[in-house]
């Protein structure tokens, strides 16, 4: 479906990639953007081809060269969109749509691992039990009687020892009376302790089972689940109005095309918004991280500005390794900075600040340590995201799904000489998970 798509479009995603290079420096096209862009090229195609061909009221003769121009704002505006490197890109081929993924939880209380709970994702990895699926068993108890309490894998089991809450000893094992266990049930039987425990001190049991014989009785499990995010595409819509005489005096007079700069603009305006809703949903969604104190602009005394603001270097890699111990699966490869945050990133060593034009709201400022710095507006002074994007959704913090990037209604003229036309995107995005943004802040 995508090859044909691809080869279907080829020379318009060729105009694409040529006008992406121009704002990125020579970078090409990633095969996702390429992807996108020929699905939703294609949707908008069906859409203009239907809404226009049933239709009785329409005042365009020239339906050909309106429906290149709709379809090249499409192609010149989405690969440009910066949601392409915050966020999980993916088209809809329809309204509606779902996110489906599986996650695993254990499947047996086994030591200190509980049934339920969670132990591997497409975003992030649990605590690990290294004994969960070996022979070794640290297993908690509410209360100890000897003769009466069991262990739960009760297979061969030897060698029990008897802990307290931190994992110390506190039966006799080396004296007389040596914990012992029965293979058949499992019970416990240990009537000495060290001095001064007893066994109301006894909270864990530790011992080995056998689990090379078969058939075993009772086996480590996990629990694959089955779980998915529903997307529905909303639209974002925009009214252009203008005079009738007023596009006729720009013709003439100044030889542009007053519907086609209103039009670019109201492209842009969506752009703007969808780019702004996206870093707003990331913003939202990320939180602090505890114990990393604020980078402060403050000069300690006797260090100049540009040494103290290259320290913050430092800082960045523990933000970088927070969320690396969050998800135990990524670090960050993208930040969203406020404006006033990037007088500090220049001074930071190894900063590349990128060729800036065609600034649109959000925009790419440069890479900084593996990380693709973005400025936004709609975020509080000081204050800095980092996320994860690696490209598929299985290591994304969030997703945007276009559905229609552009969708003209007709051109309508009245009787006062005013000319209308309505321009919306229709899409939706989503958070996929939260654990793969963090916040922090820089402050004076």
């Amino acid at each position: 479906m995508a090859n044909r798509l691809l080869e279907k479009y080829s020379k318009k995603i060729q105009l694409a990639e040529a006008v992406y290079k121009k704002r990125h420096q020579g970078e090409p096209m990633d095969s996702m953007r390429k992807i996108t862009v020929a699905k939703c090229l294609d949707n908008v195609n069906k859409f203009l081809n239907e809404a226009f061909d049933s239709s009785m009221g329409t005042q365009r003769s020239a339906m050909g060269d309106y429906k290149r121009f709709c379809i090249a704002l499409t192609n010149v505006g989405l690969p440009n969109l910066i949601a392409f490197d915050l966020v999980h890109v993916s088209p809809m081929s329809s309204m509606y749509g779902n996110v489906a993924y599986i996650e695993y939880v254990k499947g047996t209380t086994k030591g200190e691992s509980k049934e339920g709970d969670f132990t591997n994702g497409v975003w992030s990895l649990g605590d690990v039990d290294v004994n969960y699926t070996g022979q070794a068993v640290v297993e908690p108890v509410e209360s100890f009687t000897s003769e009466t309490t069991a262990v739960a894998f009760k297979q061969g089991a030897k060698a029990v020892r008897l802990l307290d809450a931190n994992g110390v000893q506190v039966d006799d094992a080396d004296g007389e009376h040596p914990a012992t266990v029965n293979a058949d049930t499992g019970v416990v039987t240990q009537t000495s302790f060290k001095t001064g425990k007893s066994a109301s001190d006894v909270k864990k049991i530790a011992y080995v089972y056998d689990n090379v014989v078969i058939p075993q009785e009772t086996l480590p499990t996990l629990k694959a689940e089955l779980k998915n995010i529903g997307l529905e595409a909303r639209a974002r819509r925009i009214a252009v109005f203008y005079s009738q005489m007023a596009a006729f005096q720009a013709k003439t007079d100044y030889g542009f095309d007053l519907a086609d700069g209103l039009a670019e603009q109201a492209v842009g305006q969506l752009s703007y918004e969808i780019d702004t809703e996206i870093c707003n949903m990331l913003i939202d969604a990320a939180s602090p991280v505890a114990g990393i104190e604020d980078f402060s602009k403050t000069l300690p005394v006797g260090v100049n500005l540009a040494d103290h603001y290259a320290a913050f270097a430092a800082k960045l890699e523990e933000y970088k390794m927070a969320l690396y111990d969050r998800t135990k699966k990524f670090v960050p490869n993208f930040m969203l900075v406020a404006s006033d945050v990037m007088p500090v990133i220049q001074f930071v060593p190894g900063f590349q600040a990128a060729t800036v034009s065609d600034i649109n709201g959000p925009y790419f400022a440069g890479t900084l340590a593996g990380l693709k710095v973005f400025v936004t507006p709609n975020i509080d002074p000081g204050k800095m995201i980092f996320g994860v994007n690696q490209g598929a959704m299985q290591a994304a913090a969030g997703i945007y799904a276009p559905y229609m990037p552009v969708v003209p209604t007709q051109l309508l003229g009245f009787a006062d000489g005013g000319m209308s036309q309505g321009w919306s995107t229709m899409y939706d995005c989503k958070i996929l998970n939260a654990d793969l943004l963090i916040s922090a802040n820089i402050v004076a």
